[in-house]
């Protein structure tokens, strides 16, 4: 009994390993249509392939057994004498290669540059990174249609969108609210929902190297170093060199006034135009009903000016289908306090970590300390 049941065993497997070379059989003899053959050898190839491929359709395992050798033959024949030329296999390489770059720049993951010192300490200019495109959702190649939605972004995460005022211009910055929060800079502080983001003086003088887009002259720029938490995310934060003693003149009860002190009042000024409460940005219409145009403003919320330099004045409200970006570098960045909230459907995704960082071309060229680090 426990020979037959080996024997049985054994067949079955001898038989699975004559249908799995007659299904790579089938392969080399596909591999071979278009090549160059006689008649007579095209119809050999043809009609043997076609009993292979018939005994597998019915997992006749003696009919292939049977139909095999004939098969292997001509494709062996035909293999030695059709070689395919290099430069079709070349080309056929190189092609398989885009395609599959293609797909994953479309779908999956996209490199960007970081030109403009914004979002410095976090990143630098000349950082390469990779954005992870899946995480928000696939959208349809060349438009902004979703195929479904994998996650909604959050606050404190750093992402690449297309700038509502210039669609054709990536940016990237930090999320600091989302649709339906209020947000505000008092005095330099961010509040969003009416609280003070968590911050701390890291270094009271620092400085960091900026390139003129323009004229693309490097110079060295003056900050302050603070520690910013928003969203689980901890991240450093560039402001002012003059920010830490105004803070501890502040603190310290010394008379601040709104008027004297312009600066620091909120920190809109473009999203706040007192003659009309609503955000009259750039922002993409496309097919909006005025109703829906008119939402997608936002709105700046005005308050009775307190006699606090540093009380609330007033707060933006985040229309929903939007978020609210700043840079880290909040002494020098151009983000949504100048031209307003970013449509969702313009974020294209999520930076995940530095692939290579490009310095000064008279120092260190190749930042190599900065490789590999996530961004967070």
């Amino acid at each position: 009994m426990a020979f037959a049941l080996g024997a049985t065993s054994s067949a079955g497997r001898w038989d699975r390993r004559v249908m799995q070379e007659a299904r790579a059989l089938l392969k080399d003899a596909r591999s071979l249509r278009g090549a160059k053959m006689s008649t007579d050898d095209a119809r050999a190839l043809k009609e043997r392939s076609e009993a292979v491929q018939q005994a597998v359709r019915a997992k006749d395992v003696a009919a292939a057994r049977a139909a095999l050798p004939g098969l292997d033959a001509i494709v062996d024949k035909l293999s030695a004498e059709v070689k395919r030329s290099p430069w079709r296999e070349y080309v056929e390489s190189i092609g398989i290669a885009i395609l599959i770059a293609l797909l994953l720049r479309a779908f999956v993951v996209e490199a960007f540059k970081i030109p403009s010192a914004s979002m410095i300490p976090t990143m630098q200019i000349g950082d390469f990174i990779f954005v992870n495109k899946f995480l928000y959702g696939v959208r349809v190649p060349f438009s902004d249609d979703k195929v479904f939605d994998a996650r909604q972004p959050q606050r404190g995460e750093v992402i690449v969108f297309k700038n509502p005022c210039t669609p054709e211009r990536d940016f990237i910055k930090r999320i600091v609210a989302l649709g339906g929060d209020t947000v505000e800079v008092r005095c330099n502080v961010l509040y969003v929902n009416g609280k003070s983001v968590p911050e701390e003086l890291v270094s009271a003088t620092c400085s960091y190297w900026n390139q003129d887009e323009t004229t693309k002259k490097w110079e060295l720029k003056p900050c302050s170093h603070y520690r910013e938490t928003l969203g689980g995310y901890a991240y450093s934060t560039h402001h002012s060199e003059m920010r830490p003693s105004e803070d501890a003149r502040r603190k310290g009860g010394t008379g601040w006034t709104y008027e004297a002190e312009g600066s620091y009042g909120s920190d809109f000024p473009k999203l706040h135009r007192p003659a009309d409460e609503q955000v009259p940005q750039c922002d993409q219409t496309g097919k909006q009903t005025p109703a829906e145009h008119a939402a997608a403003k936002g709105k700046v919320v005005v308050t009775t000016p307190p006699a606090d330099a540093c009380g609330q004045r007033l707060h933006y409200v985040v229309p929903a289908g939007h978020v609210f970006m700043m840079g880290d570098n909040r002494f020098n960045s151009n983000d949504s306090r100048e031209w307003g909230p970013v449509p969702l459907a313009n974020i294209k995704g999520k930076a995940m970590f530095i692939w290579l960082s490009l310095g000064k071309p008279e120092s260190t060229w190749i930042r190599f300390h900065r490789i590999g680090n996530f961004v967070h």
